[in-house]
């Protein structure tokens, strides 16, 4: 609320009737002063028509209502002069016993217009307070980044003038640069205070104040220095064009007890570009891609707590020398599809343990081209791979070295899609010792249509229903010239049947029947 709004407020509530003081929030304040061994309120004016005569405060315990001591405000204010952003003594306070009590403002006591506002401020009754403050260290660093702030604060009983412990009095605590805030006293006169300090701190004053007494703690800002170790790559690279290099390390800091310690979770940079972030002891392990010659700068993040560091290492300038060696692909009778092979170069060499990420991809026209999977290879290993991805009746595979956009030859795989038609066991309930028949049609793709296909191994197998069973096969049969095949056994206990062709040439695609169950009594 303005100025002007409360001056307002404060003029319609001097009219109030005279049978119950008004209970208001004033823009004055009080405090405390001490003046030649005695202790006096302090009153600053801030309010319109209220002038220091009119002005009276009560003393209260904090949290009661009897009123210990009653105080009218000694200095003056001339008649003719604004009183406003003015402070004025009151006449000197007597307590019982040294604390923290609690101001009544109150205007025009006993008046019809008499307006009250109830815990103005804090009357700490101590004379001659001393204030110690410490804390547990004497600088800000990354070791040192949570500080904690001790102090003590005493006073002169004024009726005994004993030194005693000051129990419940506020102090204001500010920081350079930075913020403030209040802290209180224990029974025992003491309080702590943490401070948290971050990378971007720098040197910091704090200071504690109680009245007029004022304790400041000067915390200088202390970065440590950092040790970059890089075990690979050394000296000067000469690789391929897009391979991998390996690269490893370690990072340790200076810690303020003069050991050299392991800096954990901090980022590397390669080349302002690829982060890589450390591990509990330090260590780091990456790889760095190779596009261009130069040098290649290893440097950790920057970071306000140390000082900086950095490693470097050159490039060569590099063909485009990679190639792949010993390439074959192939599809299953299950669809899997397999590229085996190597990564090399055509001329030039590399470090041990370069790689390269592969990627495996399909097309249906051997023009556009779709990314079904990706690996790691390693130059000079063989490699044996496999994507997600099915093969179908007849579709392209390839592989391509990303980094490098390097393209192997296509490989055109696919075989004839079978299928087991009508496959069944009968009867679907039958006694024990009793003949079962397992019967169907094996039937091939041949174009868009489907023929009948002759002469061909199907199995037959079967799980039992108990608990821990597994398929076992209980006999093959061959399929007639129109692709029929049957086969009989004795029914022996319930169970799972299933009917699969898998001894398939090179040419077709297995085929697993479905799972049929079979109840024997």
């Amino acid at each position: 609320m303005g100025t002007t709004a409360l001056a307002v407020f404060a003029s319609t509530l001097i009219t109030a009737p005279a049978a119950q003081a008004a209970d208001v929030r004033l823009k004055s304040r009080t405090s405390t002063q001490e003046k030649d061994g005695k202790i006096h309120a302090v009153y600053e004016s801030y309010d319109d028509h209220v002038r220091p005569e009119d002005v009276s405060i009560r003393i209260r315990k904090k949290g009661g209502d009897q009123i210990l001591d009653t105080v009218r405000i000694a200095d003056r204010c001339a008649p003719e002069s604004d009183c406003w952003d003015m402070e004025f003594l009151s006449e000197p306070v007597t307590l019982p016993e040294m604390g923290v009590y609690t101001m009544d403002v109150v205007v025009r006591e006993g008046q019809a217009d008499e307006l009250v506002h109830r815990d103005n401020g804090e009357l700490t009754y101590g004379l001659a307070p001393r204030l110690t403050v410490t804390s547990d260290r004497q600088w800000i660093s990354y070791d040192n980044h949570l500080i904690t702030v001790s102090g003590t604060l005493v006073a002169k009983d004024p009726n005994t003038h004993e030194v005693k412990p000051f129990a419940g009095a506020g102090l204001y605590h500010r920081a350079t640069p930075g913020g403030g805030g209040w802290l209180w006293t224990n029974d025992e006169g003491r309080f702590t205070d943490t401070l948290h300090f971050f990378e971007d701190s720098t040197d910091t004053r704090h200071e504690y104040s109680f009245r007029s007494e004022r304790e400041t703690l000067t915390l200088p800002f202390r970065k440590q220095e950092l040790k970059l170790k890089v075990d690979a790559p050394l000296g000067t690279v000469n690789a391929p064009y897009g391979s991998e290099v390996p690269m490893r390390g370690k990072l340790t800091r200076i810690a303020d007890d003069g050991t050299e310690k392991p800096v954990l979770r901090h980022g590397i940079t390669i080349g302002g570009k690829n982060i890589l972030p450390t591990r509990k002891d330090g260590t780091f392990s990456g790889r760095y891609t190779v596009k261009q010659a130069g040098t290649v700068k290893i440097a950790p993040s920057e970071w306000g707590w140390f000082n900086t560091t950095a490693h470097s290492f050159e490039v060569a300038k590099a063909p485009r020398t990679s190639k792949f060696t010993s390439l074959k692909a192939s599809a299953d009778k299950d669809r899997k599809v397999t590229f085996t092979g190597k990564l090399g170069v055509t001329e030039g060499s590399y470090p041990a343990g370069t790689t390269a990420l592969v990627a495996m991809e399909h097309s249906t026209d051997n023009k556009t081209w779709s990314n079904v999977g990706t690996f790691t290879a390693k130059y000079g290993a063989t490699f044996t791979q496999s994507p997600a991805k099915k093969a179908s009746t007849s579709s392209y595979w390839r592989l391509r070295h990303t980094g490098a956009d390097l393209s192997s030859t296509s490989f055109k795989l696919g075989r004839k899609t079978t299928q087991l038609v009508d496959d069944d066991l009968t009867p679907e309930g039958v006694r024990k010792g009793k003949t079962l028949t397992a019967k169907g049609s094996l039937i091939q793709k041949s174009g868009s249509s489907w023929k009948s296909f002759s002469g061909q191994t199907v199995r037959i197998y079967f799980k039992a229903s108990t608990k821990g069973a597994t398929w076992k096969k209980l006999g093959t049969t061959k399929t007639l010239s129109n692709g029929t095949f049957s086969k009989k056994f004795t029914a022996q206990q319930d169970g799972t049947w299933q009917i699969r062709y898998v001894d398939t040439p090179s040419t077709h695609y297995a085929d697993y029947g479905r799972e049929d169950y079979i109840d024997v009594r």
